[in-house]
């Protein structure tokens, strides 16, 4: 499997670039819309296994962003997820 950036959307939210650059390194990850003005109470990440893929959702300061990776496993996700970079965030799987 491919590794690295999927689609042509190229920005990421200022939250979401560790974590970004965690997936890239192991599958591929298709970034989303950015979606502005969001009441966060805090950082949060969220994942959602779909057909094929992952969902994965973060929200920080007022902003949110959504993305799809492909070709990594969920077990792998949550070791990830456990990188002392991303310690701020509140994670939902």
């Amino acid at each position: 499997m491919a590794k690295g950036r999927a689609g042509t959307h190229s920005s990421v939210i200022e939250a979401a670039k560790p974590l970004v650059s965690l997936l890239e390194a192991h599958g591929r990850v298709s970034r989303g819309v950015i979606e502005a003005r969001v009441g966060a109470g805090g950082r949060t990440i969220k994942v959602l296994p779909q057909r094929g893929a992952l969902r994965v959702t973060v929200v920080a300061k007022g902003a949110k962003q959504e993305f799809h990776v492909y070709g990594i496993s969920i077990e792998k996700v949550r070791e990830l997820l456990s990188d002392e970079n991303l310690a701020g965030f509140l994670v939902r799987i």
